[in-house]
């Protein structure tokens, strides 16, 4: 009971320190690139947010995502990171996305606000990313999405097998297809299953990538299936400019 307790104190500790530390203006976005694997060419940038404490400690969004959630300000970092990155990466041509969670995919100023943002537009360099958990339940909101803002690129993300939501949703001109990172280093691997999303991915003539490259084995695994785009630490990390 007594290390119970005293772990409960040093989370209620680091919970008050990210809080101290928190303010919008010191989230900002780094950048982990998406590299086609066939020519180690920059495919388009994955935009994460990273919290900028004292002392230049960076946070992970894991450790102050729950704070944003308590102060109710989902929608204000959606937006925060959206407009940072889109000023840094419109300046360098450097095609860009955010991710998207449920909670933004549930409010419909926000989802309103990103048509209007995009509905007219011409370039293809701007994206979102949406994870395959919360694709069922808002295969709608894609779908608006997708007639509203045809230049737009869609990814999901997280996907380890082939769904009937993931069916669906390739029938709406996806970019994108990010396999889950656990999925091909997973040593019970059903390789026909992967095959075969692979299959329906390239079909509808959407990307497949691969997550979490953290070394030359996953990545030659990656290869040996014809995925042609994969991201990770061992082929670049996330960086404040590019």
């Amino acid at each position: 009971m007594a290390s119970a307790h005293c772990t409960t104190e040093l989370g209620n500790h680091l919970n008050k320190g990210i809080e101290s530390q928190f303010k919008m203006e010191r989230v900002i976005p780094y950048f982990q690139p998406i590299m086609n694997l066939l020519n180690n060419r920059v495919w388009r940038y994955e935009c994460l947010a990273r919290l900028l404490g004292d002392s230049e400690h960076i946070f992970l969004p894991s450790d102050f995502l729950n704070l944003v959630e308590k102060k109710n300000m989902n929608a204000d970092l959606t937006h925060h990171i959206y407009e940072e990155s889109r000023r840094y990466c419109a300046q360098r041509n450097m095609p860009w996305s955010i991710n998207l969670s449920d909670s933004d995919l549930d409010d419909e100023s926000l989802v309103a606000w990103l048509i209007h943002q995009h509905e007219n537009s011409k370039s293809t360099l701007f994206g979102i990313e949406i994870s395959h958990a919360c694709l069922q339940s808002h295969l709608p909101i894609l779908t608006l999405l997708r007639q509203k803002c045809p230049n737009l690129a869609i990814s999901v993300d997280d996907v380890a097998f082939l769904s009937p939501a993931l069916e669906r949703a390739l029938s709406l001109k996806l970019t994108a297809v990010k396999l889950s990172g656990n999925l091909v280093k997973d040593e019970s691997l059903d390789k026909e299953q992967l095959r075969n999303l692979i299959a329906s991915c390239k079909s509808t003539k959407t990307k497949v990538v691969a997550e979490h490259i953290e070394s030359q084995a996953t990545l030659d695994t990656v290869t040996s299936f014809g995925i042609e785009f994969g991201q990770g630490y061992f082929l670049s990390s996330p960086a404040a400019s590019v």
